[in-house]
């Protein structure tokens, strides 16, 4: 499923939901005629690409072993105005890249990541990145990339938070590596808004 968002907030373009579904219903006679029966029903919003069954014990939430998201940053002056649905326009200067990533190194692997997620209740925090990567495209468009079995509420942005004040000069890369020990909220830089953020990908065993 892919979803597109008009109010600014978090985007995802590769979704996967599950429902129970009675084995006798209609649903399941044909799969093509259900999923544009339910993309009709979705809006323009929102893309049904495929419908399947799948095992009872399957979980589009628990089931999966990598989510990949994706943060774009503009840096320049102006940014093209297709972009201001899910681009973070920053403006200049020009962002520092090669800091950021090393930043983002720091992050790699398993960790307590309680300094950037917002905690619901008593949540363990500990999370595991297996990929973080920064690049530029044309056009001043930053990218920040992140792969993990799961991530926290409000993780992925603000770590890309921090990483921007890496980016702009404020901290030195390893100041990321303190934040990460301090295990606290309040040690971290502002968390970077929704709309920049997509959920480009979820993989299953």
């Amino acid at each position: 499923m892919g979803a597109g968002r008009t109010d600014r907030g978090v985007h995802a373009a590769l979704q996967v939901m599950h429902c129970d579904v009675p084995a006798s219903a209609r649903l399941l006679r044909d799969l093509e005629r259900a999923r544009t029966a339910l993309d009709k029903l979705c809006g323009p919003e929102v893309t049904v690409w495929r419908v399947r069954q799948v095992p009872a014990t399957f979980d589009a939430r628990f089931s999966a072993t990598q989510r990949r998201y994706r943060y774009r940053l503009c840096d320049a002056t102006a940014m093209a105005p297709g972009w201001r649905h899910d681009t973070w326009h920053v403006g200049p200067p020009a962002l520092n890249v090669d800091a950021m990533a090393a930043a983002g190194a720091h992050l790699l692997g398993e960790h307590d990541f309680s300094s950037f997620c917002r905690r619901s209740s008593d949540q363990h925090l500990n999370r595991r990145i297996d990929r973080l990567f920064v690049r530029r495209e044309p056009a001043g468009l930053v990218v920040v990339g992140v792969e993990g079995k799961a991530f926290c509420h409000q993780m992925v942005r603000s770590v890309t938070g921090c990483l921007l004040a890496v980016g702009r000069g404020r901290h030195p890369s390893a100041w990321v590596a303190d934040v990460l020990a301090a295990r606290d909220r309040q040690s971290a830089d502002q968390v970077a808004p929704p709309h920049g953020l997509t959920l480009t990908g979820v993989r299953y065993a």
